[in-house]
């Protein structure tokens, strides 16, 4: 099973790559993708898991950015 600091480990790693990448709307829609497969995958490990959460921490740095 995965523990909260692999989640947060993971949303990092997408943040970075968001907030570093230069996207059209295919992007976007893509990384919005990604966000939603991983999010599936550690709700499957964890039903504990709480995907908002994930999703602000994956979009944080764009945010910041802004």
């Amino acid at each position: 099973m995965m523990t909260r600091k692999d989640y947060v480990a993971t949303a990092e790693i997408l943040s970075n790559y968001f907030a570093t990448s230069v996207f059209d709307e295919q992007g976007e829609m893509l990384f919005a993708d990604l966000v939603d497969d991983f999010s599936l995958m550690f709700e499957t490990d964890n039903p504990r898991f709480d995907a908002t959460k994930f999703a602000i921490a994956c979009y944080e740095k764009l945010e910041m950015a802004k």
